[in-house]
C-alpha cells in the first residue's frame, strides 16, 4: 500500500459520485467538497460474485481512477464509493429496472434481514492505487401496507437506488427499519470508517455537523 502522508495544505475533496444522498451525508458531516460525476458507471445489475466486499471495493476504485484520468486536479483527494445490497439468501440486488422490479425487491426485503455493503476508494493525484475500505451493515425492514408501498412507488424515488430505497428518506417517512451497524453505510458512505481516513489525509470538517452528526462518530 502507498504510504499515506498528511499534506501541509489540505487537499480539495472531490466526491466522485452523482448521488445526492452521498453529497448530503458529506455535507451534514461538515465537509466542503466538489462533486463530480466519474466517467465510470457501475452496472445497474451487478454480476454475482463470490466476494461482494471485494466487488464493492473494486467498483469504487475504478470510479476513483476514472475521475483522476478524466479530470486531474492538483492537490485533490478523490472519494468514490459503491453500494451493493444482498437479499436474505446472499444474492446481489442492484438498482431496480422498473416499478415492478422495485416492488419485488422491497417486498422481498420486508420481514427478513438483508445486508448493505459500501466500498470506498480514496485516491490522491500522486497515488499509484486507491486506498480502499469496505463496511457491511445488516438491515431489517418491517412490513408496510400495500397502499403505502404503492404511494412510494408513485414518487419514483426508488429509481437509481441500490435496493430501491434510501434509508434516511424512508425512516423520515415513517417506515420502521432497524439497522445493525453504521446507518451511513446503508446511505452510501460509511462515515465511521471514513472520517479517520479523511483526517489522516488532511481532510477535516470545516463546519459543525448537522442532523445525523451522531452517526459519524465511532
Amino acid at each position: 500500500m502507498t504510504p499515506v502522508t498528511t499534506p501541509i495544505t489540505p487537499p480539495t475533496l472531490l466526491l466522485a459520485s452523482r448521488s445526492p444522498r452521498r453529497a448530503a451525508v458529506l455535507r451534514e458531516a461538515g465537509y466542503d467538497f466538489i462533486q463530480k460525476d466519474p466517467p465510470f458507471h457501475d452496472p445497474p445489475q451487478p454480476e454475482q460474485a463470490r466476494d461482494p466486499l471485494e466487488l464493492a471495493r473494486s467498483l469504487a476504485a475504478m470510479k476513483a481512477l476514472s475521475l483522476r484520468d478524466a479530470s486531474p486536479l492538483p492537490n485533490s483527494l478523490i472519494l468514490a464509493a459503491d453500494t451493493l445490497c444482498l437479499d436474505a439468501a446472499g444474492r446481489l440486488i442492484g438498482q431496480p429496472a422498473d416499478r415492478d422490479d422495485a416492488r419485488r425487491i422491497l417486498r422481498a426485503f420486508m420481514g427478513v434481514t438483508h445486508a448493505v455493503i459500501t466500498g470506498v476508494a480514496l485516491l490522491a493525484m500522486n497515488d499509484r492505487q486507491p486506498e480502499t475500505l469496505t463496511d457491511s451493515t445488516q438491515v431489517f425492514m418491517h412490513p408496510i401496507a400495500d397502499a403505502e408501498l404503492e404511494t412510494y412507488l408513485d414518487t419514483q424515488q426508488w429509481r437509481g437506488k441500490a435496493g430501491a430505497y434510501n434509508l434516511f428518506d424512508r425512516q423520515a417517512a415513517g417506515w420502521v427499519i432497524d439497522v445493525h451497524g453504521d446507518p451511513t453505510t446503508v446511505v452510501g458512505l460509511p462515515m465511521r470508517l471514513l472520517v479517520p481516513r479523511l483526517e489522516a489525509r488532511g481532510v477535516r470538517p470545516t463546519r459543525k455537523p448537522t442532523p445525523h452528526h451522531e452517526l459519524f462518530q465511532a
